[in-house]
């Protein structure tokens, strides 16, 4: 078969013949097909921006008909009334489908750029000789340059194409759907299921033009399908994500695998062991992938494996809260167990005491490091079993610059002036589990120079940073805190961290670090900044030392922030917002529950500060050993202090938290 293909300003004549050694044993068929005029292209671009907020459940179809009309009626773009008619917010608009731009006429992606002043002539240049050295398109040679980012050129070639733009990294997908297209074939093609309406498959495709792909799609899911655009590195971290099989799967992935429930307490391992086969042996591994990978893709902290009477409960910490997952047949506990322990160093003979290991994985191209703790139990019919635990250290959960922590404005403007002094202790505190190791590491990230000697002492390091010298403790080997500060003393440091004031003798070093020019940040434990200073003093340092060197005292707490998809007003109860001194009628938020959330209403955490600066008074107080309930309501007459709860009250107000999740975490002032 050969196909010819004539383009003329009317029509696309599309002439196909068969050849048999170029002698024509058939007659010519000439099919003319009519070719799409502009209207009907953005007519369709139109259709499918609806389409796809539908499918992810954020307009329904009533609304849509009537920004459809609106728009119809005033001819402003239909993402723009959508979101003038309240129905979706810019931010989520743009998040699933990017920048909206609109063409009146075809142009060159170069003149659209520089029309759109995204780019400058003498960048068109550039890049147009860097095409020509490198023979790439000219988009990714401006990306190379970096003059434009991927998704901005994706939002050009979408409206050059007359083809939607769809972020993936927010898109919530099918799992039926994703399973139309093998694996194999969307890695191949690049290509990615979205949602199905009357019958036709919008997919994600890297490059929607290729008629090539699009038949063959056609042909293996049985379906039309209509494309859409998204780049190569989002839709192949998609395929990553969605193409693994899923924990909800693990009872089909053990279906074989039996459990017995009658095991012999004495010969409960040997039993145990002798059940599984080398197949199931070969699942574990498998399964030790998946849960961790699952986890990570999850946003979890923390997995926690826990040995029951009859199954192993699996468990993550997703935002603060734990969740658990399909059980784990009890029969494959030793392996896991054992796979764990030997990823992570640990002796795997010795299970009647605690340990402590590392190990590390590499997840879409990043490495995460995991701690791992195990723990002995005793079940009542199986014995002593071990606990496992790993902390998830993901370098990219703790990039976080200080105001994407959660500090408001006025406060981040005050602390950011303190962290910047040449010498001093700035102490963050709070309960274990409160974020404190992660402000840390933003500070250290932010005032981090090229003419600077940052040395820390962490217990253990949770997050390396490229150019800062980190010290991880190791109290088997003798090194610890105290001894770590008289080597770093001698290690000519501008910046010391430690990881936490334990001990009077570390306390100690770390005032005389301050006093003799450095600047030194730890952690303490304590419920709020005043009783910071009750714990110093406790620890047997004199008042004058630490009056004379502490110069910010960091208190904090984590909440959960309401998902901006479904987040919506409501009324809270008039006689709780009187007893917090808060007028009724005052706009508040939570979240409805959507897919986004997994139908909780929250998404990620933010932090709760107080940030306590000390003066004379508060000098005179400490001096004179005052309780931290005398300092904390001089704070509050000076006016310029915001406690947990306040700083809480306020994000509330903002709508970046619930009021429950503030009282929860506060105590009244």
């Amino acid at each position: 078969m050969v196909c010819g293909i004539l383009k003329t300003d009317a029509v696309l004549k599309c002439v196909v013949f068969q050849a048999d050694y170029f002698s024509f044993k058939t007659p010519l068929k000439v099919i003319f097909y009519k070719k799409p005029t502009d209207g009907t292209m953005v007519e369709r671009r139109r259709k499918k921006l609806g389409e796809i907020l539908i499918a992810q459940g954020m307009i329904t179809d009533e609304q849509l008909l009537q920004a459809l009309q609106e728009h119809k009626r005033s001819g402003i773009s239909l993402g723009t009334v959508l979101v003038k008619m309240g129905y979706i917010s810019d931010d989520d608009l743009s998040s699933v489908l990017g920048e909206q731009i609109h063409l009146r006429s075809k142009k060159r992606i170069g003149e659209v750029l520089i029309e759109a002043g995204i780019i400058t002539n003498e960048q068109l240049n550039e890049g147009l000789d860097e095409q020509k050295n490198t023979g790439v398109r000219l988009g990714k040679c401006l990306i190379k340059l970096g003059f434009i980012t991927e998704s901005k050129l994706f939002d050009v070639l979408s409206a050059q194409l007359d083809v939607q733009h769809v972020v993936l990294e927010n898109f919530t997908f099918s799992k039926d759907l994703v399973r139309l297209i093998p694996e194999e074939m969307a890695r191949r093609y690049k290509a990615i299921p979205l949602f199905e309406t009357d019958g036709i498959l919008t997919v994600a495709m890297a490059d929607p033009t290729n008629l090539r792909t699009i038949d063959h799609l056609k042909f293996k899911t049985g379906k039309e399908v209509d494309p859409v655009i998204a780049s190569d590195v989002s839709i192949m971290a998609a395929i990553e994500k969605n193409y693994k099989l899923g924990l909800d799967d693990m009872s089909q992935l053990f279906e074989n695998v039996s459990v017995k429930n009658d095991v012999d307490l004495i010969n409960r391992e040997e039993e145990a062991e002798k059940g599984i086969t080398d197949e199931e042996g070969a699942q574990v591994v498998k399964l030790v992938n998946l849960m961790i990978s699952q986890a990570i893709a999850d946003g979890a902290s923390d997995i926690h494996l826990e040995p029951l009477e009859k199954y192993v409960r699996l468990r993550y910490r997703v935002d603060g809260d734990l969740k658990e997952k399909n059980p784990i047949p009890l029969q494959l506990r030793p392996q896991i167990t054992s796979r764990l322990k030997i990823l992570s160093g640990m002796d795997i003979a010795e299970k009647r005491k605690p340990q402590d290991g590392r190990f590390q994985v590499r997840v879409d191209g990043r490495e995460v490091d995991l701690r791992v703790s195990s723990y002995p139990v005793m079940t009542r019919h199986r014995g002593v079993n071990e606990k496992i635990v790993m902390r998830i250290l993901d370098p990219q959960s703790k990039k976080l610059s200080l105001d994407q922590m959660g500090f408001l404005p006025k406060m981040l403007a005050q602390f950011d002036a303190i962290i910047r002094k040449p010498d001093g202790i700035v102490l963050v505190t709070g309960p274990t589990g409160s974020g404190k190791s992660s402000t840390l590491y933003s500070v250290l990230q932010t005032i981090h120079d090229i003419t600077m000697n940052i040395v820390t002492m962490e217990d253990p390091v949770e997050l390396h940073v490229d150019g800062i010298i980190q010290g991880q403790i190791n109290s088997k080997a003798g090194f610890t805190f105290a001894d770590g500060m008289r080597s770093i003393l001698r290690q000519d440091p501008d910046v010391i961290m430690i990881g936490e004031m334990r001990d009077r003798e570390t306390s100690e070093m770390a005032i005389q670090a301050a006093l003799t020019g450095h600047l030194v940040f730890s952690t303490l434990h304590t419920n709020d900044s005043p009783s910071a200073y009750t714990r110093l003093l406790d620890m047997g340092l004199e008042p004058f030392l630490i009056t004379s060197t502490v110069i910010g005292i960091v208190a904090q707490r984590l909440v959960r922030k309401i998902c901006q998809r479904c987040k919506q007003p409501y009324e809270p109860d008039p006689e709780l917002l009187a007893s917090l001194g808060l007028r009724p009628g005052l706009p508040m938020f939570k979240g409805k529950g959507c897919k986004v959330c997994n139908g909780t209403g929250f998404k990620g955490r933010m932090g709760l500060y107080e940030l306590l600066v000390p003066d004379e008074e508060i000098t005179k107080m400490v001096i004179q050993h005052a309780p931290a309930e005398q300092v904390k309501r001089h704070l509050l007459k000076r006016g310029d202090f915001d406690s947990l709860r306040r700083d809480g009250l306020r994000k509330v107000l903002d709508g970046k938290t619930t009021l429950e999740q503030v009282l929860g975490a506060t105590q009244d002032d």
